[in-house]
């Protein structure tokens, strides 16, 4: 497990510490608050907002992943704050209004569209009246211009396209802002790039640019702000 401990509880990588640290700020862990970690995986965010003094509560659909997560929360002596269960994020084992807050990284690129709305609606139901949503996934815009950019590799000098069909559901700012407004979230938007940091400031080019975009999102209030 030394690797999961080196790249997401105790990343040596300056960008990794990066991508954690901007959605902890968003997400702005306290103590006293029950928080859920949707799409887990191995417990990043479970684990650094339960550090923060919240409590936590980690889903995630793989088995694997659950079991990593509860082995390393133990041995950083926080199993009793972050818990973890094995589910699904369309359709969440909790009462509701149940949480505080809710974070979700890196994890609305691998549902459909049609799953988006089902995702959405069920973090309504659990989040208590007046919580905070934090999702984080990457630019679909500038997922296609990389794509693009290897292809043209590949015609000149014969490298091989990296391919994954992890990340079928891919949406621009445009798309699940559309599905965001369906469900009545308020949502504020930041454009985020950790390895270049100006292409997430550049007007109008940080929406093909940028390398991720962070949703901060307030469920019962129409409208959006940017």
């Amino acid at each position: 497990m030394q690797f999961q401990k080196d790249n997401y509880y105790e990343p040596k990588d300056p960008q990794k510490q990066k991508r954690i640290e901007v959605v902890l700020q968003a997400l702005a862990p306290a103590p006293g608050e029950m928080i859920l970690d949707i799409g887990c995986g191995v417990g990043t965010f479970a684990f650094h907002a339960a550090k923060a003094g919240a409590s936590t509560l980690g889903i995630d659909y793989s088995a694997a992943s659950i079991r990593v997560a509860e082995t390393l929360v133990g041995h950083y002596g926080l199993a009793g704050r972050a818990r973890f269960v094995m589910g699904s994020a369309l359709d969440l084992p909790f009462d509701n209004a149940s949480f505080d807050k809710v974070v979700s990284a890196d994890f609305i690129e691998h549902i459909t569209d049609q799953e988006k709305y089902a995702f959405c609606r069920e973090i309504t139901r659990v989040l208590k009246p007046g919580g905070r949503i934090v999702i984080f996934t990457p630019n679909l815009r500038r997922e296609k211009i990389g794509n693009g950019y290897w292809v043209i590799r590949h015609y000149l000098f014969g490298d091989r396209v990296p391919v994954t069909d992890l990340h079928y559901g891919l949406i621009t700012r445009f798309g699940f802002g559309q599905i965001m407004r369906v469900n009545g979230w308020k949502y504020s938007l930041k454009y985020i790039d950790i390895g270049r940091p100006y292409l997430a400031v550049l007007p109008l080019l940080r929406d093909f640019l940028s390398l991720n975009l962070l949703w901060v999102v307030c469920p019962g209030r129409s409208g959006k702000g940017v």
